[in-house]
Parts: C-alpha cells; sequence; structure tokens
C-alpha cells in the first residue's frame, strides 16, 4: 500500500511538472514492476475524468504532452539504457496518449488531399513504408490512410482491417493507430492489430515494447506488455486482456501461413476467406464462436474448408458468389 501510494505522489507531481530529478528517477525504478501498471491505469483514467469534470480554466494538455514526451532532459536519463526504457514505456506512453487523445480522437480528419490509402487486395499482403520509417503488413483486404509526411506533433494513421505494425522510435511523437473505436498508441515497438468491421471482436496484440489501447466510446485504458493481447467485444467497453504463448503466431499471415490457436470459427473463416480472395459466410450464429486449433500452409482452400468443418462439426456449400457455412 506504501508503494502504491508512493506511486500515486510521484505520478502527480511529474503531471504538475514539479518532481525533482530524484523523484523522476525513483518514480521510474518504481514502474519497473510490472504490477504498477494496474496503479498507472488508475491514476491515467483519473486523469481522464478531471478533464471531462474541469471547469474554469481549460487544462493545458499540450503542456502535460510536453513534460511526458518532449522534454529533453528527462529523456535522455531513460533512452541510454533500452531495458529500463522498455520499463519506463508504459508511463510515457499513457501520459502522451491521454494528451493526445483529449483533443483529437473526436477529430477524424475529413481533409484526405494530404492522406494516402494503401489497400491489400484479395489474396494478397501490402506492405507499406511510412515517411516516418514505419513498416506496415496489410493482411488481405486491409485497408491503412496515412499522410505523406508526419508534419505536425504526433504521428497518426487509420486502419480498416488488419495491420501487423513496426513503429520507428520517435520519443517526440506518439504514433497512433486509429481502428474503429479503438486508438493504440506507442513511440517505438512492434504489435498487431486486428480490427474488421465485419468481426464482433478487434484485438492488439503486442510483439515487443509496451502500448497503450484505448476505448474512445467508454474512455477505458489498458497498457500491454510483450505477450499480451487486448481484446474488445462488440457491445462491451471494456478489454478483456491475456497472455499468449507464441505471439509469432499472430503475424504468421504476413509470412503467408494460417496459423490458429484456439481462434474462433468467425475469425477463421474471415483469415482464410481473406487469404484465398473468396467470401465465407457462417449462417449458424450457434457456431461462430467455435475454436479450433490448426497449422495450415500448403493446403488448397477446399482442404482447408474440409478440416475446419469437420473440426466444428459443421458443413458447408458454394453459391454463385460465395461459400457458405452452417
Amino acid at each position: 500500500m506504501e508503494e502504491k501510494n508512493r506511486i500515486s505522489l510521484l505520478f502527480s507531481k511529474y503531471v504538475a511538472n514539479e518532481a525533482s530529478k530524484a523523484e523522476v528517477s525513483e518514480l521510474l525504478e518504481l514502474i519497473k514492476d510490472e504490477d504498477s501498471g494496474i496503479e498507472l491505469n488508475a491514476e491515467m483514467e483519473e486523469l481522464w475524468n478531471r478533464k471531462n469534470t474541469v471547469t474554469g480554466n481549460e487544462v493545458d494538455w499540450d503542456r502535460i504532452y510536453n513534460i511526458a514526451v518532449a522534454s529533453e532532459p528527462q529523456m535522455k536519463a531513460v533512452k541510454t539504457y533500452r531495458r529500463v526504457w522498455l520499463s519506463a514505456a508504459a508511463m510515457v506512453i499513457g501520459l502522451c496518449s491521454v494528451a493526445i487523445w483529449l483533443s483529437t480522437y473526436k477529430k477524424v480528419s475529413t481533409d484526405t488531399e494530404s492522406y494516402v490509402r494503401g489497400r491489400a487486395g484479395a489474396g494478397k499482403t501490402l506492405i507499406v513504408y511510412l515517411s516516418d520509417g514505419t513498416k506496415v503488413t496489410l493482411n488481405s483486404g486491409s485497408e491503412l490512410r496515412y499522410p505523406e509526411t508526419f508534419d505536425g506533433s504526433k504521428r497518426e494513421v487509420y486502419l480498416n482491417g488488419e495491420g501487423y505494425f513496426e513503429v520507428a522510435h520517435n520519443p517526440a511523437k506518439s504514433f497512433l493507430v486509429h481502428s474503429g473505436k479503438v486508438v493504440t498508441s506507442v513511440l517505438g515497438t512492434s504489435f498487431n492489430v486486428m480490427a474488421y468491421p465485419e468481426m464482433s471482436k478487434m484485438s492488439v496484440t503486442v510483439l515487443t515494447g509496451k502500448v497503450a489501447v484505448k476505448n474512445t466510446s467508454s474512455s477505458k485504458l489498458v497498457t500491454l506488455l510483450p505477450l499480451q493481447r487486448a481484446s474488445l467485444s462488440s457491445g462491451k467497453e471494456s478489454f478483456a486482456v491475456d497472455s499468449v504463448k507464441d505471439v509469432a503466431e499472430m503475424i504468421a499471415w504476413s509470412k503467408g501461413e494460417l496459423i490458429f490457436n484456439n481462434a474462433t470459427l468467425e475469425e477463421i473463416a474471415l483469415k482464410v476467406g481473406n487469404r484465398y480472395g473468396i467470401n465465407i459466410d457462417i449462417v449458424n450464429q450457434h457456431k461462430k464462436q467455435s475454436r479450433i486449433t490448426g497449422t495450415f500452409n500448403k493446403q488448397s482452400f477446399i482442404e482447408i474448408m474440409n478440416a475446419v468443418t469437420h473440426l466444428t462439426e459443421t458443413n458447408y456449400r458454394q453459391t454463385k458468389d460465395n461459400f457458405i457455412i452452417y
């Protein structure tokens, strides 16, 4: 309890720009403990709530952003040591995420003249290199909208579908991925976002570093470590967080492989359909959440369909335009 209160006190002083160098160092040491993420999440949520109830003078969120991210003396103290930076990233990412979301997440730009759209065709993947050096691999049927150059104080892109992000590290510019009602914020790391509008659940899985994920509808915020995944189901406000055994499975699609570990039939049908450029509909609603595990590399589409329907105790038929699982 004493350590929890100490984190709360130091966090408040840090945001208010009242922490000494010694207190900043102490805070960085305390948040090395993974359990401290719970306390930091609570502090960041309280910070968010104070924004929504403040009256009179507005909070200067630009100043908070500068304190959290752009303050050169504080950043120098941690970026020399990679392991310390990764441990401290949850706090820094969380702070800059709150600052940016408060001012921008409701303002999805409609001005597309400076944006580029990259779309992976049916049965194909597409690699997009952004102006900051970030590499994005798009799954079949997925689309990314991004600016030609990142000129402002942040890097924002918009994803429809699934993408594997290898974000170039830049402490001065947080990287935000908008995918439906979810925003993922990082400084530099690798993670996978699956957010197909036709699916009942989206997910963010971290390979390296730490990320902050926010539901803009409910203001719920979570931070993720490597090998952790946050999932948000339709109609839910809070994220479900779990661990994955092998995060490489989550991006197997980027290498032309299909690896499913306790995946739902809904997810499998979508990814198999994307892989082969074939639309698959599931009319048996009770079977959509049936789960199976399997690896498919060189099998044909029909061979995969036969295996999947056998394991889920369903059947399929072909129509003129698509395949139907019933």
